[in-house]
């Protein structure tokens, strides 16, 4: 079972300043960051008329290997759809896509996979006992567990007496961000680490129209390609988790950590970085350094 209390809040340190760190990595052993929260209304729903999940991305997706394990939690097939495979991928699976076909997951490669119309494609092709999964979570019913994410924030609040503080969290398609700060009394501030800031801003607009409950986004201006490796990131990983001892992703986290670090004296304090899991991935990136031969 997926037990929320097990995302304590601790207080670490990163550069002579303090931080309180949201530990969503330790929800679940096989199910736990922001795709425990996104897709905790799954968990808990009725899919007794679905025996088969279904979705679709990249193929080394943090979601795509979640929803294998929600499918195995839930005694479904999983039914995953993607762009065709390199071929020593197709040769030797490694990170997500081994853990994920290791769980049972079907993965349907696509020689025209268009992500800007595979929602509607595969509408018009699922039978009835198949259930689609919007990629990433990135839908309504995301909010579910997220507002139990801003809910801990503020019952921790509330039982330190702190009168303001400010949540930073890197950004992905933005749901967990925006549907944080519609339920959050306190800022929200997040950096996309897909697409620029623009590309970010609409995806809270689709999941959450009033400016009000959309977070601050914080960007340097500059452009990172998703899931490129850069010396910079390495760099910063492989010093906030070696002075916190604490686990991140290589993903997201190090632009995270480069963007809270540069705009920390500008945020309200104390400043409560949320870990978003994701760890899975770090197999695939991690290669991805050794033959640039940076480790």
């Amino acid at each position: 079972m997926l037990d929320f209390s097990r995302s304590i809040i601790e207080n670490i340190q990163f550069r002579d300043k303090n931080y309180l760190l949201k530990r969503d990595d330790l929800i679940h052993p096989e199910f736990s960051g922001n795709k425990a929260r996104k897709f905790y209304y799954y968990f808990q729903a009725d899919l007794s008329n679905y025996d088969t999940l279904v979705s679709f991305g990249g193929n080394q997706s943090n979601a795509m290997y979640s929803l294998s394990v929600l499918a195995k939690l839930k005694n479904k097939k999983f039914k995953y759809y993607t762009r065709s495979l390199p071929k020593f991928l197709k040769q030797t699976p490694i990170g997500n896509l081994r853990l994920a076909l290791e769980n049972g997951m079907q993965l349907i490669e696509m020689k025209n996979f268009n992500s800007y119309t595979i929602v509607e494609d595969l509408k018009n092709i699922l039978p009835k006992n198949e259930y689609l999964i919007i990629q990433g979570g990135r839908e309504p019913h995301a909010e579910t567990g997220v507002k139990l994410l801003a809910d801990e924030i503020t019952q921790y609040a509330n039982q330190n007496n702190l009168k303001q503080l400010s949540v930073f969290l890197p950004s992905g398609t933005g749901s967990t961000a925006v549907f944080l700060q519609k339920h959050l009394p306190f800022p929200v501030y997040t950096t996309p680490c897909v697409g620029n800031a623009e590309y970010l801003r609409q995806q809270f607009n689709e999941l959450v129209p009033q400016q009000k409950f959309q977070p601050r986004i914080l960007d340097f201006g500059k452009k990172y390609a998703f899931g490129k490796p850069y010396k910079e990131f390495l760099q910063i990983w492989q010093e906030v988790s070696e002075e916190t001892q604490r686990p991140f992703d290589l993903l997201y986290d190090p632009l995270g950590w480069l963007i809270v670090d540069a705009f920390y004296k500008q945020l309200p304090h104390p400043v409560v970085y949320v870990q978003c899991g994701g760890l899975t991935g770090n197999e695939t990136m991690l290669k991805r350094y050794k033959r640039k031969n940076w480790i």
